[in-house]
């Protein structure tokens, strides 16, 4: 059972495109709902994003940058903070969070797509 556990898992990470779209269709096909079950997709995807694009940066350039992973996650937050701020002069925690969280989302599902690419054409070029 373990093996079958980290077997999901490690396809998870590798193929985060595959966990999003699996997320999607079974909480279409259980809840009926469209528009909820793409936020919740996004929502858990994102920390399989965040792995991948970790790890593609780790095999591409041999040693890891989590600590600048980090810092922009928390950079997000700060900035999406100041801007609610700025724009209701009352910060609900929950929208920032959600906020920053989707801002996650489309910045590492972007940079997952890209260094992919990176990493394909950098194969390519040493074969």
């Amino acid at each position: 059972m373990e093996n079958v556990l980290a077997w999901i898992v490690a396809t998870a990470i590798t193929l985060p495109l595959l966990a999003w779209y699996l997320v999607y269709i079974v909480t279409v096909k259980m809840t009926r709902k469209k528009k909820f079950s793409f936020r919740l997709a996004v929502d858990i995807s994102t920390i399989f994003f965040i792995l991948s694009v970790h790890f593609i940066i780790v095999e591409l350039f041999g040693h890891s940058f989590l600590w600048v992973i980090l810092l922009l996650m928390i950079g997000a937050a700060v900035g999406f903070t100041v801007l609610h701020w700025k724009t209701k002069e009352d910060i609900q925690i929950h929208k920032v969070i959600k906020g920053a969280w989707r801002f996650n989302f489309l910045l590492f599902s972007t940079s997952y797509i890209v260094l992919l690419l990176i990493g394909l054409v950098h194969r390519i070029i040493t074969v």
